[in-house]
C-alpha cells in the first residue's frame, strides 16, 4: 500500500521512503499485472488446502516478484533517473534477478542434497543476488541498510585483520555466498521466510480491506464515536490512525493516507498547525502495536520467538491500550486547556448510514473473522486468507446493480495491484536484513555485542533497558520500523533476556522503541511528513508529539517490570496492574499537558507526574502513595476558582 499512499501526498511533501514511478502504457500495464500476480501467489499459497512451497522455493519466488517490481517501479536516482519508464539497466537488473532465483527453484533438490557444496555458477549468481539486494534496498529505503549490510560482509571477509576481542578467523567469499545464497541463513533466511508467508498476505489483506470500503467506514465510525467530545477532530485522528497503522505497517505511510484528511479538518476547526500535525504523527506511529491486526514486525516477532501470532497480539493488547489511552488523554486535556472546538454536527455521519449492512460488513466481518481464527489457534496465514475471501465476497454481493458489480470487480483488481506493490518495500528491506543477520550469526559478533551491553550496564536491568532504548531510537532514525526491529532484536534482545527479562517482554520492548523513534527528534520521519502536510514547524511539532506520546516511552518499562500487563500471572494481579497503569497513564498525560480538572501550575504538574510514576511502578505502597497524591491534586484544583481561558485562535 505504501506506493499507493505515497501518490496521495500533497505537492512538495517529501518522505524518507522512496517514491515509485508512475508508469504508463504497456510498461505500466505489465507492472500492474506482475503486482496482481504477486498478490495472487501469496493468496494461493496461504490457502489451507494449498500451503506454501518448500522454504527456498517459496522465498525465491517471493523475491523474484519483489525485485522485478522494485527495479521497474523505483528509479536508481529519484528525480534524475527516467521518471516514467525503466532504463535499460533496470530491465537488466530485473532479468538477472529472475535468472538467479530461478536457479534456486530449478536446482532445489541438488542444493538440499549438497548443503555444504557449491558450483562456480552458484557463486557467480550468489554474488549477483547480493549486489541486487543491496541495490534494491538502496532504492526503496535509502543508504542506511545498504551500508550496514555491506559493512557486515566486509567484517566477515576481513575479520582476521582485526585485533582483540572483535576479531575472528575470517571467511572466504565462497563461504559467504554459500550462506547468503544457497542456505536458509542469509538472503533466503528466516526473516525472508516470514515476509514470504506471513507479512505478504497480511499486506494484501490490508490493501483489500482498504479498497473495498473498510477504510472509509472506519473513519466515519471514528467521527461518530469521538466527534462530539472535547478535541473531537484530534480524537478521530487517533481512532482512524490506529486502524490504518495496523494495515500499512508504516508510520510514514499512515500519516500520508490519514493525515491529508485529518490535519486539514483540525486546522479548519482552529487547531494550531503544529498541534494538528503532532496528533497525526503520534496516533499514526502507534498503529503498528494495536491488535488484532498489528504491523509486519509482529509477525516477525512471533516467528523469532517460535510462538503463535495470537500470543503476541494478546500480550500487546494492554500496552497498546495504554499507549492510545495516554495519547487520547493528552489530547483531551489539551483540548480542555485551549477550549478547542468539536466537529460540527453537519460534518458528522449518521449512525444508520455507518452501521448499514452494505457499509459496515466490509469492515467488521473480515476483522472479526481474523480475530476469531487467530484466537482459535489457526495460523496467521490461514486466518488472513479466509478474511480476504470474506472481504471480497461481501464487497461483490453488496453490489446494487450490474454496473456497480463491474465497478467493484475493477476495485478488486486495483486492491490486488496495490497489495502486490505494497509488498516490495518490506521484501527488499527484509532481504537486506537477511544479509546483515547472516553475517552477525556467521561471525559471532551478535554474542559479543550482547556481552558488551551486559558489561556496559553493569548487569543492571534498568541500565540495559535504557541502553536498548537508545539503540532502538537511533536505529529508527534511519530505518523503517520493521528493519529497526529486526536489527535491534538480533543484537539487543538477547542481552535483555540474559538479564532475566521474559523473551516476549524483551522483544516487545525493542519493538516499541523501534516504533516510537518515528516521533523522536531530531530524526522523526512521521513528524516530518505530518508537519509538511500541515505546513507547520517540524521542531515544535516534534516536541508536541513527544509530549502526546509520552506514555509510549514509559509503557515498555512498565511491562518489563510488571509482566501482568502482558497477561502473565493471576487474574487479580493482571486486573490491579491494569487499573493502576491506566490511572497512572492518565495522570502522566495531565502532567505533560498542564491540565487536570483545570489548568495546572508547575507544582501541580510535577505532582501529577510523580503520582503517575508511583502508580506505574509495581508495588502496593507506591500505588497507595500515587492514588493519595493524585487525589490531593484533584482536591486542590476543585477548590481553586476557575480562571478565564480564551479559546484557541
Amino acid at each position: 500500500m505504501a506506493d499507493v499512499e505515497a501518490a496521495q501526498l500533497p505537492e512538495g511533501v517529501k518522505t524518507d521512503e522512496a517514491e515509485a514511478r508512475t508508469l504508463s502504457g504497456w510498461i505500466g500495464g505489465s507492472a500492474g499485472l506482475v503486482a496482481i500476480a504477486f498478490a495472487l501467489f501469496h493468496i494461493w499459497t496461504a490457502a489451507p488446502f494449498v500451503g506454501a512451497y518448500p522454504d527456498l522455493i517459496q522465498r525465491s519466488i517471493h523475491l523474484s516478484f519483489a525485485f522485478v517490481l522494485c527495479f521497474l517501479l523505483y528509479p536508481a536516482r529519484p528525480g534524475r533517473s527516467p521518471g516514467r519508464r525503466p532504463s535499460i539497466f533496470d530491465w537488466a537488473f530485473a532479468g538477472l534477478a529472475l535468472i538467479a532465483f530461478a536457479y534456486i527453484v530449478v536446482h532445489y533438490n541438488w542444493i538440499m542434497e549438497n548443503p555444504s557444496d557449491s558450483t562456480r555458477t552458484a557463486i557467480v549468481l550468489g554474488t549477483i543476488v547480493t549486489i541486487l539486494t543491496l541495490e534494491a534496498a538502496r532504492r526503496t529505503i535509502g543508504l542506511t541498510f545498504t551500508v550496514l549490510a555491506s559493512l557486515g560482509i566486509a567484517y566477515a571477509l576481513f575479520g582476521a585483520w582485526i585485533p582483540g576481542t572483535w576479531g575472528h578467523r575470517g571467511f572466504s567469499w565462497i563461504s559467504i555466498q554459500e550462506l547468503l545464497y544457497l542456505s536458509t541463513q542469509g538472503i533466503l533466511g528466516t526473516v525472508t521466510g516470514i515476509s514470504a508467508t506471513l507479512v505478504a498476505i497480511f499486506l494484501v489483506f490490508g490493501a483489500v480491506l482498504y479498497h473495498t470500503g473498510g477504510g472509509e467506514t472506519f473513519v466515519d465510525l471514528a467521527k461518530l464515536i469521538a466527534g462530539r467530545s472535547y478535541g473531537g477532530p484530534a480524537k478521530v485522528s487517533v481512532f482512524s490512525s490506529a486502524f490504518f497503522g495496523t494495515i500499512s505497517g508504516s508510520a510514514v505511510a499512515n500519516v500520508v493516507v490519514d493525515g491529508i484528511f485529518n490535519i486539514p479538518l483540525m486546522k479548519r476547526l482552529k487547531y494550531k498547525a503544529e498541534f494538528a500535525a503532532a496528533v497525526e504523527a503520534t496516533a499514526s506511529t502507534g498503529g503498528q502495536i494495536m491488535p488484532p491486526v498489528m504491523g509486519a514486525g509482529a509477525f516477525i516477532m512471533a516467528e523469532l520467538l517460535q510462538i503463535q501470532y495470537a500470543q503476541v497480539a494478546v500480550a500487546a493488547a494492554l500496552p497498546a491500550i495504554l499507549y492510545y489511552l495516554g495519547c487520547g488523554a493528552a489530547i483531551h486535556f489539551e483540548a480542555r486547556r485551549l477550549r478547542l472546538e468539536t466537529i460540527p454536527p453537519a460534518l458528522l455521519p449518521r449512525a444508520r448510514e455507518v452501521f448499514a449492512w452494505r457499509r459496515s460488513a466490509a469492515l467488521f466481518v473480515p476483522v472479526i473473522l481474523l480475530t476469531y481464527f487467530l484466537l482459535q489457534g489457526y495460523t496467521a496465514g490461514t486466518s488472513t486468507f479466509w478474511s480476504i475471501i470474506a472481504s471480497l465476497v461481501i464487497f461483490l454481493v453488496s453490489a446494487t446493480s450490474w454496473q456497480d458489480f463491474r465497478t467493484r470487480c475493477w476495485g478488486i483488481v486495483q486492491a490486488l495491484e496495490a497489495g502486490g506493490k505494497g509488498i516490495v518495500l518490506i521484501a527488499t528491506l527484509i532481504a537486506a536484513a537477511g544479509i546483515l543477520i547472516g553475517m552477525i550469526n556467521l561471525t559471532g559478533v551478535g554474542i559479543k555485542l550482547s556481552e558488551f551491553i551486559i558489561g556496559a550496564s553493569g548487569a543492571s536491568l534498568f541500565a540495559a533497558l535504557f541502553f536498548a532504548m537508545l539503540v532502538c531510537i537511533i536505529l529508527g532514525m534511519g530505518l523503517p520500523t520493521t528493519a529497526a526491529y529486526v536489527l535491534a532484536a538480533s543484537v539487543v534482545a538477547p542481552a535483555l533476556i540474559k538479564l532475566g527479562t521474559l523473551p516476549l517482554a524483551a522483544h516487545l520492548f525493542v519493538f516499541y522503541f523501534a516504533i516510537i523513534s518515528a516521533i523522536t527528534p531530531p530524526v522523526c520521519a512521521a513528524v516530518f511528513v505530518a508537519a509538511a502536510i500541515a505546513r507547520a514547524n517540524w521542531v515544535r511539532t516534534g516536541i508536541i508529539a513527544t509530549r502526546l506520546g509520552l506514555a509510549g516511552f514509559i509503557v515498555p518499562y512498565m511491562f518489563v517490570y510488571a509482566p501482568a500487563l502482558l497477561w502473565q500471572g493471576a487474574w487479580i494481579e493482571i486486573g490491579w496492574a491494569t487499573v493502576t497503569a491506566c490511572v497512572g497513564t492518565i495522570a502522566l498525560a495531565a502532567g505533560a499537558m498542564g491540565f487536570f480538572v483545570r489548568r495546572a501550575s508547575w507544582v501541580e504538574r510535577l505532582a501529577l507526574v510523580a503520582a503517575a510514576l508511583l502508580l506505574i511502578k509495581p508495588g502496593i505502597y507506591t500505588d497507595v502513595a500515587g492514588f493519595a497524591l493524585l487525589g490531593a491534586v484533584w482536591a486542590v484544583q476543585r477548590l481553586r476558582p476557575i480562571p478565564e481561558v480564551q479559546p484557541a485562535g
